[in-house]
């Protein structure tokens, strides 16, 4: 079992004692822009590694593990021998990880204490640890020196880039012994002796920015600035005090300690541990999701998007003019051009998320100089869509086209997420059924936004061109057999007729004739495809469907909230809350109410109450799970921005278990609204609505 910890672009992954293995590589370790500044950590008392008695890592950032040494103790038994000492490790990340180890004598004599502290550093890039693609690390020439009572490794990359990792102990320790701090002490009865550690990455000198020197002092700087960001968003209490103590407020941890902040603004990042970098698809379905919670993470995702927006044509990266990123990576092997991730451009949907976020997220804000900085790379990803996403020019956006890095290039990433029903991958290129829905979408919104700002001739072109694709859409992806939209065409323009989840996507887009909507409502219910925690990524019949697969019959919480938002858009507001109710009451049932990126996809067992099983190899937590309360929130009462009129309109539909939602310090037009929604004997009522700055209000639909 290993433990995680992040804060900002710091990633710490240890054993479940916080130590790290000595003398034998291991993906463990302190990250920094994807390299290993510390592969090694090794805590020894009197000779022997404590033993574990518990480890508290409800915070994302700082983490707690009681430990305990006693000369001769043997597990599984209740008896220990002499010379038992308790030991506390409490740390945190800040400019690098910070830890304070403390010793107690637990026995009525005296006892001699030796504390040895061990490291190794390997700066080692992560793609390089994890074996990617079979890639060996390189072997490197790894200084280590003593500066004072510093104790520092180093290594000039192959990039040229400097990287160090500078580890300092108060108390100055006893001694110095290769890559090993001693410290030496005899504790009266029940005496204490307090060490503390620093562990500093850099790269050419420059790290992340530093915190106060003290312990405490920088442990009370960052909680400091997580109160100070959580302030900023909004803020949902309901008559749930589970949901609100748990799924809500843990959300919000876990969507803070995946941020990362640049000059563009925060962007999350996509899950903890091998995952926290920017992803262009994650961050852009997550920025859709918290609109309604801090749409700061909305306008730092799409800056930061933009900038690294394609420029040329590089069939290494698979960069094209106009593409948005897939991954960003910053270590050695990206640096040198040895992996494509500098960033990697391998989505096809990343592209037309970019500009229906970009679209929701003006209507939302209200905000005209994002208009006006952005709307040329919105119009830029459209191109692409219509140029290089459509390669053959049948009016779909699709991939595989040219050999990739990535075999499939939806957010089912998997290489057999889609296959014909004989198992075998199905012919590419092939357009997925959800990418067309984001490209109707992104037109869709961009048209609108035109028309508010004047421009009704290119507002009027978009509205062709969207109502052109929902056409061919309608004649070409529509199984009526199964009333639901197949999976994808393929290389030969078949259908490939399985029904999954992908398919309530084109509900959240607006892509489905209304005609229909009411069959891939009832079609997704179904119980092969209906779980009771939530809609499964592929139906139960389609002969590869395997319940413990990562596309193939799981649940992702990510998808399931996009697909009730669209439940929900078509009027279908009953089928919205099930869905969210299946979320919350699965939620409430993991560790730390915390909804992994995934679980298994079995029916939910209500005779023995069992909960999701868990898939073993999920991210926790992981930005779009995260995100999942607050869009499924939207959708229970029915916000939407309405841009035209500076307001936000509202239409709950609680579901029955929830009798009220406070709403508090929503933002949006540059204005905070705060309002209260209950269930009373005469149906759902709103109450208040009035904002702080009178550009902003809230609107009940009747």
């Amino acid at each position: 079992m290993s433990v995680s910890l992040k804060e900002d672009a710091l990633v710490l992954v240890t054993e479940d004692d916080g130590g790290l293995p000595l003398g034998k590589p291991s993906p463990l370790g302190l990250y920094y822009h994807d390299t290993q500044f510390l592969s090694g950590y090794g805590l020894r008392v009197n000779g022997a590694k404590p033993l574990l008695l518990s480890a508290n890592t409800e915070q994302n950032y700082v983490a707690t593990f009681q430990l305990m040494h006693a000369a001769g103790a043997i597990l599984g038994t209740a008896r220990h021998t002499a010379d038992t000492l308790s030991i506390r490790r409490t740390r945190y990340l800040a400019d690098g990880l910070r830890e304070r180890i403390g010793v107690q004598n637990t026995n009525p004599r005296p006892v001699k204490v030796r504390i040895e502290l061990e490291f190794e550093a390997s700066f080692q890039d992560m793609f390089a640890v994890r074996g990617y693609k079979g890639r060996n690390s390189v072997e490197a020439t790894i200084e280590r020196t003593s500066r004072g009572d510093a104790l520092v490794f180093e290594r000039l990359g192959r990039d040229g880039v400097r990287r160090t990792t500078e580890i300092t102990m108060r108390p100055a320790p006893d001694a110095v012994h290769g890559n090993v701090l001693v410290m030496e002490r005899e504790l009266a009865p029940q005496g204490i002796i307090t060490l503390e550690l620093a562990i500093l990455p850099c790269e050419d000198g420059a790290g992340v920015a530093p915190s106060p020197a003290g312990f405490d002092e920088a442990l009370d700087a960052l909680n400091a600035r997580y109160r100070r960001f959580l302030r900023g968003c909004t803020l949902y209490a309901t008559s749930s005090e589970t949901l609100d103590d748990g799924l809500i407020t843990r959300s919000a941890l876990d969507l803070r300690a995946l941020i990362e902040f640049a000059d563009t603004g925060p962007f999350p990042t996509a899950g903890i541990p091998w995952y926290a970098v920017p992803f262009g698809r994650d961050g852009l379905i997550c920025a859709y999701q918290t609109l309604g919670w801090n749409p700061d993470l909305a306008l730092g995702t799409l800056r930061l998007l933009a900038r690294h927006q394609g420029k040329k044509v590089d069939e290494f990266t698979e960069e094209e003019p106009g593409k948005i990123f897939h991954e960003l990576r910053r270590g050695e092997l990206a640096r040198l051009a040895e992996i494509p991730h500098r960033p990697y451009y391998g989505s096809v949907d990343a592209t037309p998320l970019f500009t229906l976020v970009f679209a929701e997220a003006v209507k939302w804000t209200g905000d005209r100089a994002l208009w006006r900085e952005l709307l040329p790379a919105a119009e830029r990803a459209l191109t692409w869509c219509d140029t290089y996403g459509d390669a053959d020019h049948d009016g779909y956006v699709e991939y595989g086209h040219r050999p990739s890095d990535l075999v499939s290039q939806g957010w089912k990433d998997s290489a057999n997420s889609l296959s014909d029903p004989d198992g075998t991958p199905s012919q590419l290129p092939a357009a997925l059924v959800e990418v067309q829905a984001y490209v109707y979408g992104a037109k869709r919104g961009l048209a609108d936004l035109y028309e508010i700002d004047g421009d009704t001739a290119r507002a009027a072109k978009l509205r062709a061109e969207a109502a052109e694709l929902r056409e061919r859409f309608e004649r070409d992806f529509w199984m009526d057999d199964e009333g639901c939209y197949a999976q994808a065409l393929d290389g030969r323009k078949r259908q490939v007729k399985a029904v999954t989840s992908n398919a309530g996507h084109a509900l959240w887009c607006g892509i489905t004739a209304r005609e229909r909507a009411a069959r891939v409502v009832h079609r997704l219910m179904a119980p092969d495809m209906y779980t009771g925690w939530g809609i499964r990524t592929l139906s139960s019949r389609y002969p590869t469907y395997n319940p413990m697969s990562y596309h193939n019959g799981s649940v992702w919480p990510h998808d399931n909230s996009l697909i009730a938002h669209g439940f929900a858009r078509y009027g279908f507001r009953e089928e919205a809350t099930e869905i969210v109710s299946a979320l919350m009451e699965a939620g409430r049932r993991f560790p730390n109410a915390q909804l992994p990126e995934l679980f298994c996809g079995f029916s939910r067992d209500l005779r023995f109450s069992s909960r999701p099983a868990d898939y073993l190899v999920s991210c926790i937590p992981q930005a779009w799970s995260a995100g999942m309360v607050f869009l499924c929130l939207r959708t229970i009462l029915g916000l939407e921005p309405d841009l035209s009129r500076q307001r936000v309109v509202i239409e709950p539909a609680l579901p029955p278990w929830l009798e009220r939602v406070d709403v508090r310090d929503l933002r949006a037009y540059e204005a905070r609204v705060s309002f209260r929604v209950r269930r009373t004997a005469k149906g759902v009522r709103v109450v208040g609505g009035r904002s702080r700055v009178a550009r902003a209000t809230v609107a009940t639909r009747a």
